[in-house]
């Protein structure tokens, strides 16, 4: 399609070819394959759009810095004064209808006001916005897919030509936009953790449907817990999630002793503990991070995986994994009959480096994002 397919009333841009490569190299770093497209497709509307509304109509416009949400929900956000723009890119050629995510009309922090329709060419060389509705027409007059969740709205009911946005914006400044939108809940910083600890299971594949609404709303409004920042404990910067081993260990002594046994006596060491509570009476289990900086910057890690009891062992198929941010399976290692510890090969990691280590057993799985 070229511009001149296009309606005269419809807005079309060209993308250039540096946004798309830029676009395709940033969301490589997303971890499901619907959220490196979310992020693909979300990336070249913004970084094509706003350059045009800010030239056009509002140099005060300023994207919202949500792309961690692009895992999960298609669609960004544009602050405009006092309102804002809900972008929703598709690279669907169909038109007859424009839908809507849920969390863009349900979660109170997310809802904007208008919300713009945007067709994006599948190698990304294009898009064009076919129309805008409100947060009010979609709630008041769109249908909802409860399955989906997703609200959908005629475009007969939509307005296709923008301009007319901002003709409307400065003769009715107090336009109603929005409609009532009923509170959620507030989630605790532990209900939030597990909540995103249960969501990294694998077999979860569409984790905005596993949860009922209100909560996982509550979820994406919650603080997700940031990434382990590993050279702040080269400053002694340590959560108190991670323990050491005379903590964890102190009426274990014989044990304690053992871990200490395990580092290499010519290196200076940070060792912590994080303790893991596993599913079916089984016993928790202690995953230990030991790092050491390197004269080159790096800090070289050892990752391992005890029981909790150095009577028992650990249970058969637990698996000890680290993963690339790409969602590749760097190491792995699982557990034997016997076997009373499990690690990855040490590694060493240049700074700002992301990575996941990973503990599974059946349907059971740990993660713990950390940051070299």
């Amino acid at each position: 399609m070229s511009s001149f397919c296009v309606p005269p009333t419809q807005l079309w841009l060209e993308v250039s070819p540096e946004i798309q490569t830029q676009a395709w190299q940033q969301s490589q770093s997303y971890i499901s394959a619907d959220g490196r497209w979310n992020a693909f497709l979300n990336q070249v509307c913004v970084s094509t759009f706003l350059p045009w509304l800010q030239a056009e109509y509002a140099p005060e416009a300023t994207i919202e810095n949500q792309p961690g949400n692009w895992e999960y929900v298609n669609g960004a956000a544009i602050s405009l004064d006092t309102k804002r723009l809900i972008l929703i890119p598709d690279k669907n050629l169909e038109t007859q209808e424009f839908h809507v995510p849920q969390e863009w009309i349900d979660i109170p922090q997310w809802a904007g006001d208008y919300y713009l329709a945007v067709q994006v060419n599948p190698d990304g060389e294009w898009l064009r916005v076919w129309g805008y509705t409100t947060h009010e027409q979609l709630k008041n007059q769109g249908t909802y897919d409860p399955q989906a969740r997703i609200y959908s709205i005629d475009s007969q009911q939509m307005v296709e030509d923008l301009s007319v946005l901002w003709v409307v914006r400065q003769l009715y400044p107090e336009e109603q936009t929005q409609t009532a939108i009923t509170p959620l809940p507030t989630l605790s910083a532990t209900q939030t953790e597990n909540l995103w600890q249960r969501l990294q299971n694998p077999t979860i594949t569409h984790p905005r449907r596993e949860l009922p609404f209100e909560i996982w709303g509550a979820l994406l409004t919650s603080q997700k817990p940031a990434p382990v920042n590993l050279r702040q404990w080269l400053q002694n910067i340590i959560s108190e999630s991670w323990q050491t081993i005379e903590t964890v260990l102190g009426t274990q002594p014989d044990l304690a002793f053992s871990f200490r046994q395990i580092s290499d006596t010519n290196e200076q060491l940070i060792q912590r503990i994080k303790v893991i509570e596993l599913p079916n009476n089984h016993l928790p289990v202690f995953l230990m991070l030991s790092l050491a900086a390197e004269t080159d910057g790096r800090v070289g890690i050892r990752i391992q995986l005890f029981p909790s009891d150095h009577n028992f062992y650990l249970p058969r198929n637990i698996k000890l994994a680290l993963i690339a941010t790409s969602g590749e399976v760097v190491q792995s290692v699982a557990a034997r009959e016997a076997d009373n510890s499990i690690q990855l090969k040490r590694f060493r990691c240049p700074e700002n480096t992301h990575f996941t280590i990973q503990v599974t057993l059946d349907d059971f799985t740990f993660t713990e994002e950390c940051v070299g």
